[in-house]
């Protein structure tokens, strides 16, 4: 008998992934999803993606299991992150009132220790919810996840190849762990079929500081930068100027102050397999090559396109 598996964002980021490797796994997939279905995936189910609970009764009803990777990257529209909380436990509450086997929820890394900042403080309290359901449960929290259509990514790329030098907010010391979307996707699997309440990072093999992250970038597309450090308040200050000609948010205060916390820096055991700096050495000849903006992507006209498409190969 066929798994049955309700998810949010088959056709976004990290969703595209995971709909694809549970596809792979022999799970049928119905997604919630406010986002065109692309070529190839008609063997997914959709439905809206609506904060309503009679609606979500309906859609989360005879699920084996549902997978969460609802939230937002910032606060927009009336939109912020005590809402993305609030309709998160909503999330859990009608899984529960359906009887949904299991939930797996996509946190982010060190979350309780980012309380500090609006969406750590957020995912942290989305976790402390999903703990407290009674549902059996699954958390996975990523550092930063690399791959085709990553925003962070793609945009240093794209800054790389259109100016003739990249300053760095206060030396960019602090370190991280990226960890590849393919490698994030297994591990989110894992947890779906992992019958115990799991709490696990998604974190690749290699810590590095952000500064040697930009330097491999620009490796990777095969450019050649100065990359020197100035003040955050700087640093800041520029952003917003071009926050404006962009249309776009590149990087909040609050973003910047996470990574110099170090809070996408895991302290497990790396669970990634892949090598980042294999996939961005193998593509890196396409990042970069336009601008992502992330704010048209979600809340723009852009938010009914797919971001990726879960019937694409290996990411």
């Amino acid at each position: 008998m066929s798994r049955r598996a309700v998810m949010t964002g088959a056709f976004s980021y990290t969703g595209s992934t995971v709909a694809r490797q549970l596809v792979d796994r022999g799970w049928t997939v119905h997604t919630l999803t406010n986002r065109t279905k692309p070529p190839g995936a008609e063997h997914i189910t959709t439905a809206p993606f609506l904060f309503d609970e009679v609606h979500l009764r309906k859609e989360l009803a005879n699920a084996d299991v549902f997978i969460n990777t609802y939230w937002i990257r910032l606060p927009w529209k009336g939109q912020t992150f005590e809402t993305a909380v609030e309709r998160s436990k909503m999330l859990f509450r009608v899984a529960r009132a359906v009887n949904v086997s299991r939930v797996v929820h996509v946190s982010v890394s060190n979350a309780a220790d980012g309380r500090n900042l609006g969406y750590y403080r957020g995912k942290a309290d989305v976790e402390e919810a999903l703990r407290d359901s009674g549902l059996s449960y699954g958390i996975v929290r990523p550092t930063l996840i690399v791959g085709p259509n990553d925003v962070l990514t793609n945009n240093i790329a794209w800054f790389l190849r259109h100016f003739p030098f990249f300053p760095i907010p206060d030396a960019g010391d602090y370190r991280i762990q990226p960890i590849t979307l393919e490698d994030t996707g297994r591990i989110i699997l894992d947890a779906v079929e992992n019958s115990n309440d799991v709490e696990v990072d998604a974190a690749g093999k290699t810590v590095m500081t952000f500064r040697e992250y930009v330097c491999l970038l620009a490796r990777a597309c095969g450019v050649r930068r100065p990359v020197f450090g100035v003040p955050a308040c700087l640093s800041l200050s520029a952003l917003r100027v071009m926050d404006f000609i962009l249309g776009d948010i590149i990087l909040t205060k609050e973003e910047l102050l996470g990574l110099k916390q170090e809070l996408l820096l895991s302290h497990e055991s790396p669970r990634g397999e892949e090598s980042v700096e294999e996939w961005l050495m193998a593509h890196g000849d396409s990042l970069g090559r336009s601008y992502i903006n992330d704010i048209h992507r979600h809340f723009g006209e852009g938010s009914s396109v797919p971001v990726l498409n879960p019937t694409d190969s290996r990411q």
